[in-house]
């Protein structure tokens, strides 16, 4: 199957995105400030500063990283369950794919981060607030298991949406059996479900605060269930296993669930805001895979990121603490001190890509899938 430029496009988009706006608040001392010190004065950096505004925003590119998942991992399923006479999805064979395609680039991610780690206790004693880089916590995460039974490991917080991730998989056997049963539609229909009462009732309730172990969100994966079968669905869709909504159906869906989206971010609200972000970004996806959208991510801005995305991976895992060495390096002694520019932003980003692919070049790229064989029998389901 043809690697696609709108997938690694947008998987440009969100490293970028995430990347940003964990450089953007490292080093920049935030519009407040900004806005006390210079207020609506014509000061450049003042402004530009202002302008950055919807990169506070910047943590979305998790969501759109769910639904592009979503996609890509039941993209060849769709395809199967199509055909007249749908294979068995093979178990063993997926779970393969997904832990030489996951961990090999997970364990080294780990390791550089306890090496920065150590690097930076050594030079200023510096820690994140609950850092653990404990032998436990390392061989906890290996599980996926952070939030649960041990806190995210040293300085590298973002890997809680790995967790998510590999928990997503784990229950995609479940979502191609029921599609096979019941169809796209209702499976679609069956995870909004899940994930808008899991969310109610953390919302009521705040069970997730019990979890002293918690990470920045999760670790239940349910409200973002919803997110990754939306990807899932337009995999259905593809594959013409289920009737497209068609243009102005998505475009009036968008337009709503975004500004509902914004609203309940500002609020805070974000396990009720996925919801309605990844019906938005299931439809910059679709917009994505069309004709238009192809050729718009084969020129300019667009290739560029889909080079970016070929390597998201590498950029995702190692930025967090790449950002905190950069940091130590120009400011030595004062780990939590901030600029008034972006520009040490922007070298940040600069710094986090060129490490980025220099660390896909020896790691991720020699992460091959490898095949095996046992599988589910679908006619068992039915």
């Amino acid at each position: 199957m043809r690697r696609l430029n709108a997938i690694d496009g947008l998987r440009g988009l969100a490293a970028l995105a995430v990347l940003v706006y964990h450089s953007r608040s490292s080093f920049w001392v935030g519009i407040n400030a900004t806005y006390r010190e210079h207020g609506l004065a014509p000061n450049l950096n003042a402004w530009i500063g202002y302008l950055t505004a919807p990169f506070s925003f910047g943590g979305l590119g998790v969501t759109l990283f769910f639904v592009l998942s979503g996609y890509c991992i039941h993209r060849r399923g769709a395809r199967n369950l199509a055909t007249k006479e749908p294979r068995d999805l093979n178990l063993a064979k997926f779970a393969s794919r997904r832990f030489w395609r996951i961990f090999p680039t997970y364990v080294c991610a780990l390791l550089f981060t306890a090496l920065i780690d150590y690097w930076l206790q050594a030079m200023s004693g510096h820690s994140v607030p609950n850092q653990d880089n404990s032998v436990s916590t390392f061989l906890i995460s290996l599980l996926t298991l952070q939030g649960y039974a041990a806190p995210s490991f040293g300085s590298n917080g973002v890997f809680w949406t790995l967790a998510m991730e590999i928990h997503l998989y784990v229950m995609y056997p479940l979502l191609y059996a029921l599609s096979f049963r019941i169809g796209p539609v209702r499976v679609l229909a069956f995870t909004f479900f899940i994930s808008l009462l899991y969310t109610v009732c953390e919302m009521l309730f705040g069970f997730e605060s019990l979890l002293t172990n918690r990470c920045a969100r999760g670790p239940i994966f349910l409200p973002y269930w919803f997110t990754w079968t939306m990807g899932f669905y337009l995999a259905e869709v593809e594959a013409g296993r289920c009737r497209d909504a068609g243009d102005k159906a998505w475009f009036s869906a968008s337009v709503v669930a975004i500004p509902i989206g914004v609203y309940l971010s500002l609020m805070n609200n974000y396990l009720l805001a996925e919801i309605f972000w990844s019906i938005a970004f299931a439809s910059l996806l679709r917009t994505s895979l069309s004709p238009l959208g192809e050729r718009i991510w084969q020129q300019g801005i667009g290739k560029l990121l889909a080079n970016i995305g070929v390597f998201s991976y590498s950029l995702y895992a190692v930025h967090a603490p790449l950002l905190l060495m950069f940091h130590q390096l120009i400011s030595p002694g004062d780990p939590n001190y901030k600029y008034e520019t972006l520009w040490m932003t922007l070298a940040g980003v600069v710094v986090s890509v060129v490490f980025a692919y220099v660390f896909f070049q020896l790691v991720e790229r020699w992460s091959i899938p490898k095949k095996s064989g046992i599988g589910i029998k679908l006619e068992r389901l039915a």
